[in-house]
């Protein structure tokens, strides 16, 4: 009599586990259009003025595949251009990249079957606004990596494509379509915006927690960048953004946290 070939117990639950990682991909990918919607024409953005600071195309894309950081690509470009040395835009750099390092940990309580292989594959694509898009969407359904791979995937892929259309294309069409300029420069922040308003948006009574000290972290970083600006300080006012508002952020949940 043949044997069967009933799969074990433990490789049902792998192949349970591989179909809902499958079907979390999807669901993150379309969790992404958001995103992608912003990232677009910021990254188009970023690719124009990368080669107008003197970048290659080739550095331009490989910065945008390696970096990955909307805001310190577009500090780099900038200091680029005045001629910064290496070592400065390497720590201005990385005092931008330092609030990162908060984003992974708040999200891993709402992650499902998440081990630390997997935490460090999801690592390099926690930017900003996958971050901002995760923390409402995990709160309200906690999911599990493919999710969370689905987004990052629809997030960096956008990035890239968009620098590269920026780099070989993006000077051709402001060219030929000068009005475009200004809302390209404009594309990042307005991104930025927009993902604010959802996160406001998504504070009703059974998210209260959630999103007050994101907002309240993100205003401050706002106001402190306008006001470096106006002062006339104009190198530092995105890392003196970048470095105050986490912190306003940190303190708030932390105080949050006490009071419950």
């Amino acid at each position: 009599m043949a044997r069967s070939r009933e799969p074990s117990p433990g490789r049902w639950h792998e192949v349970r586990i591989n179909e809902d990682r499958r079907r979390g991909f999807g669901a993150g990918l379309r969790a992404s259009v958001p995103i992608v919607v912003g990232y677009l024409p910021a990254a188009v953005a970023f690719g124009v003025a990368a080669r107008g600071a003197g970048l290659s195309a080739v550095e331009s894309v490989v910065m945008s595949l390696i970096v990955y950081s909307g805001a310190s690509q577009f500090a780099l470009a900038g200091l680029v251009a005045v001629g910064t040395s290496w070592p400065v835009m390497a720590g201005i750099s990385l005092i931008l990249g330092m609030r990162h390092v908060l984003y992974g940990p708040s999200l891993v309580p709402y992650l499902r079957r998440i081990d630390t292989a997997h935490a460090a594959t999801v690592a390099f694509g926690l930017t900003d606004e996958v971050f901002a898009v995760a923390s409402v969407e995990l709160r309200r359904r906690p999911a599990g990596f493919g999710w969370l791979l689905g987004l990052e995937t629809g997030a960096y892929s956008s990035w890239a494509l968009g620098t590269g259309a920026g780099v070989f294309a993006g000077t051709a069409i402001v060219a030929a379509l000068p009005s475009l300029a200004p809302a390209l420069s404009f594309a990042l922040p307005a991104l930025f915006v927009a993902l604010l308003i959802s996160l406001m948006r998504a504070g009703g009574p059974q998210h209260r927690n959630a999103p007050s000290p994101t907002v309240c972290a993100v205003l401050a970083a706002v106001v402190v960048a306008a006001v470096s600006y106006l002062a006339g300080l104009e190198s530092w006012s995105v890392p003196a953004a970048g470095v105050i508002g986490p912190l306003v952020g940190i303190l708030l949940q932390k105080g949050w946290a006490g009071a419950t």
